[in-house]
């Protein structure tokens, strides 16, 4: 299974704008609904998640495309240059806390590392015979990268360094996913061990493995949630006859490795999984149901149809608000939540999940701790002033959540030294000014008469993943 590996820096551009860059949406922004078509027809839309600049980025697999929506709802497709072959699709996107876009093909020669704004990119030789499968890149910038064909395995990919696929890795299939700590979880990918999924180790080369019941087997995703270490949905696969059905959300507990299961219906199939800024967890319905669906820490959820829409991949922006792929449709929609409060599709028999009361209101939720609810940072025009020691700067908070939280930090224009401290905050929903205080080590790197480039970051309450960055000028005095 041992596989040597090298990168190699593209000789032409990796990234290749799509002359159709605007799209107008069918609806403004700020509906509840709003739809916008992707220029390429019958793109193959996949994942899609959203880039710490608050854009998303999605795959299109069936034409070895990704694309781009601001929040505003322009839409840029980019070609991944020499990599585009009949016999290589690009399979899923993410993106690492530096803004760089990561890609994976479901052939055994490349994942890419692709810079947006220089429109170049590095490639990287996975092997020759693995599959790639999915990508994820932690608070580190470190890729995860599993892999599958007649063997099964995880790569991790630290940039700049010598990296290879080991006989300790794990066995993984395809889904991967990170814990709230940072952690990777992968689905076991031994043939007789699908019906496992493994915290794997800091190096890649060892890991953990759990069993999961039988209606927990061969998980569609995993992803970090409000309690438990790792949520996962998971259905009865479909064929060309049937839909996928039979579908399940829950959690497992790392320290005892019990389960807790909630069944959404057998018409249901659960697939993408998110956790949201109302500590709520979300996910795609597939299948004869479709639509998007959300389930609490004790089981209280729904599953609401968007139309005739069929989503396949959801993230949320920074408005607040839930965007989603839909490859039949070939289009990106955003829906605001509360659109999605009850259940208005048939979920068929075997419900365990609990419909939200409604005889009282729901209570006004918080923003949840590793979620992606810290707001954003609008563009800062000119020059911001240090006075009296202190930095003021504006955060964004969407008008469709509750409220925005997390902390704040300051730091050289390239990250290698903080300026002050990091400070916690919570705003409500509009715009925000937040004054930092320049430590003493800060003072004497800002000299005074001098512009400064200088990097502000967002992070979750309790997460080391920087989640929002921008880079200000600043002078003091």
């Amino acid at each position: 299974m041992a596989a040597t590996s090298r990168t190699a820096l593209l000789t032409a551009l990796a990234l290749v704008a799509s002359p159709l860059l605007v799209v107008q949406a069918s609806a403004p922004a700020h509906a509840t609904v709003s739809v916008f078509p992707v220029p390429t027809s019958n793109a193959g839309l996949g994942r899609i998640v959203t880039a710490p600049d608050g854009n998303m980025w999605f795959v299109e697999e069936n034409v070895n495309k990704i694309g781009r929506i601001t929040p505003g709802g322009q839409i840029s497709e980019f070609v991944l240059g020499e990599q585009t072959t009949e016999d290589s699709r690009v399979v899923d996107v993410d993106v690492a806390p530096d803004g760089k876009v990561w890609v994976v093909y479901d052939s055994g020669w490349s994942a890419a590392r692709v810079d947006p704004a220089a429109g170049t990119g590095e490639r990287f030789e996975l092997g020759e015979f693995p599959y790639g499968g999915a990508v994820r890149v932690g608070p580190d910038g470190v890729a995860w990268i599993t892999m599958n064909f007649d063997e099964s395995g995880v790569i991790r990919i630290v940039p700049g360094q010598p990296f290879s696929w080991t006989d300790n890795a794990p066995e993984c299939n395809d889904v991967l996913g990170e814990a709230n700590d940072g952690t990777m979880w992968c689905q076991g990918g031994e043939a007789d061990a699908q019906d496992t999924i493994v915290r794997l180790g800091p190096d890649a080369n060892s890991g953990t493995t759990y069993p999961l019941p039988s209606d927990a087997t061969y998980p569609n995703a995993l992803t970090g949630g409000p309690v438990g270490s790792i949520w996962f949905t998971r259905s009865t696969s479909g064929s060309w006859l049937t839909s996928p059905r039979n579908g399940s959300i829950g959690y497992l507990d790392a320290a005892t490795g019990a389960t807790q299961i909630w069944s959404t219906g057998s018409r249901t199939a659960p697939q993408d999984l998110v956790r949201g800024p109302d500590n709520q967890m979300w996910f795609t319905n597939v299948g004869l149901s479709p639509g998007i669906g959300h389930i609490s820490a004790n089981g209280v959820g729904a599953i609401s149809s968007i139309g005739n829409y069929e989503p396949t991949s959801l993230a949320f922006g920074p408005d607040g608000a839930i965007w989603f792929t839909d490859a039949k449709n070939n289009s990106i929609v955003r829906v605001t939540t509360d659109q999605l409060q009850t259940t208005n599709i048939d979920l068929g028999d075997g419900v365990t999940m609990a419909s939200p009361p409604t005889t009282t209101p729901t209570p006004t939720p918080t923003p949840a701790p590793g979620a992606r609810s810290v707001g954003a940072l609008p563009k800062v025009k000119g020059i911001t002033k240090v006075k009296r020691g202190r930095i003021t700067v504006p955060v964004l908070c969407g008008r469709d959540v509750p409220g925005c939280s997390g902390r704040i930090g300051l730091e050289t224009a390239k990250g290698s030294k903080a300026l002050a401290k990091q400070k916690a905050y919570t705003v409500a929903a509009g715009k925000a000014r937040l004054k930092l205080k320049l430590s003493k080590k800060g003072l004497r790197l800002l000299r005074p008469g001098k512009v400064h480039k200088v990097r502000v970051e967002l992070t979750a309450p309790g997460s080391r993943k920087v989640l929002v960055r921008r880079t200000i000028k600043v002078r003091r005095g």
